[in-house]
């Protein structure tokens, strides 16, 4: 076997890795959709009072 024809198939095998060593299950959410979405909104919302009252705050100084 050519040096060559032995990188293509080392690629080929990294590429096409099947028992990864890291634990991908970590990533996949726990929760259902509506759970998700729940706490995406939330946070959104949140965040949304939290720019109204510092641009409150900004005005009031502003005012002074």
């Amino acid at each position: 076997m050519t040096k060559h024809f032995q990188n293509i198939l080392r690629g080929v095998g990294s590429v096409m890795d099947i028992a990864p060593l890291t634990d991908y299950r970590r990533f996949v959410p726990k929760e259902n959709i509506q759970e998700r979405m729940h706490g995406h909104w939330a946070r959104t919302g949140r965040n949304i009072q939290l720019a109204v009252e510092r641009f409150a705050n900004e005005q009031k100084k502003i005012q002074k």
